[in-house]
């Protein structure tokens, strides 16, 4: 009949462990920082729980009985898988079987993306990265259950016991075609609320970022039309009157022969860009290592849009 292990204290096979490395009570004590009474002791208890005397003195010191023999081998092995299960995994880069998800808004697919893939390719060209599009209203599950390593987008209202790393600011943008009514100069507040207007809203939310960020100003625009990804806005927005907003750091991908930009009369459109995971994943090797990348490219990407950006500790 099986052995019932919730009667084994795992102490007593550290001791057993020792003891048939050192052949001595002292210097088994010794080794495991133990008084020679508590490690007799702890010999005692483990003998009567197998049922064997397991060490016999003798001129030569403590001699292994047959059993001993038997389960020393068996035990060394276990002890040692439960040493390498309890240690953080290593985390090399060179590693080629190392693959990181992130979930990835389209914004920031733009803007932090290729920096970070980049980035990755020159330091690193054996680690392999799986990105996602999800809505935010998946990415708890998705970070709770492990399937995506990272979030990395514009994250609201997040539950606390998710960890975060600032990484870019933006603000918004009007985008209309060349040859739109109001394009070639700034347009006034009356003009932008009063415009058909083309609204980009992922995800199940029933209001989009901007109109939130326009209802806390007390404002509301005139949507024509609503589209759920952020590909289809261009394509539309070039063959109509829509007006759409863009990201400011997005705006150098468009051909500026058929587009044309200016600030959105309202102010505090702005919005942060951040990166977001599990808790229980902080102390890990690897997913310290890429959030540390991260925080490289956010300061590259600060740099290249003239410092207005920081990004904070990798490590928070």
């Amino acid at each position: 009949m099986p052995m019932n292990l919730a009667n084994i204290d795992l102490k007593l096979l550290v001791v057993f462990d020792a003891m048939m490395a050192e052949g001595s009570v002292s210097r088994a004590a010794s080794r495991l920082g133990m008084s020679q009474p508590a490690l007799s002791n702890a010999l005692n208890r483990l003998r009567l729980l197998l049922n064997d005397r397991l060490f016999l003195r003798t001129a030569e010191g403590m001699r292994p009985t047959p059993r001993a023999i038997e389960i020393s081998g068996p035990i060394q092995s276990a002890m040692r898988q439960i040493e390498e299960a309890l240690e953080p995994t290593a985390f090399e880069p060179q590693d080629p079987d190392w693959t990181f998800s992130l979930a990835v808004s389209d914004h920031a697919s733009v803007v932090l993306l290729p920096l970070l893939i980049e980035h990755i390719a020159r330091i690193a060209p054996r680690v392999s990265v799986n990105i996602q599009s999800r809505p935010n209203e998946e990415l708890p599950v998705l970070l709770d259950n492990g399937e995506i390593d990272l979030a990395v987008g514009v994250i609201p209202n997040l539950p606390r016991r998710f960890k975060h790393m600032a990484l870019f600011e933006d603000r918004y943008r009007c985008m209309m075609r060349q040859g739109h009514p109001l394009a070639g100069r700034p347009i006034t507040l009356e003009e932008f609320l009063s415009a058909d207007q083309l609204s980009v809203k992922p995800g199940i939310s029933d209001i989009s970022r901007v109109d939130r960020l326009l209802a806390e100003a007390g404002l509301k625009r005139r949507v024509a039309t609503t589209v759920h990804q952020f590909l289809a806005a261009p394509a539309i927005v070039s063959r109509s009157d829509l007006i759409v907003l863009v990201f400011e750091k997005m705006v150098p991908i468009f051909d500026p022969s058929r587009f044309y930009f200016c600030p959105v009369p309202v102010p505090n459109m702005q919005v942060a860009a951040t990166a977001v995971w599990s808790d229980v994943h902080s102390d890990l090797p690897a997913h310290k290592w890429l959030r540390r990348q991260l925080a490289v490219v956010a300061r590259q990407l600060a740099a290249e849009y003239g410092g207005d950006d920081t990004a904070i500790s990798a490590a928070g």
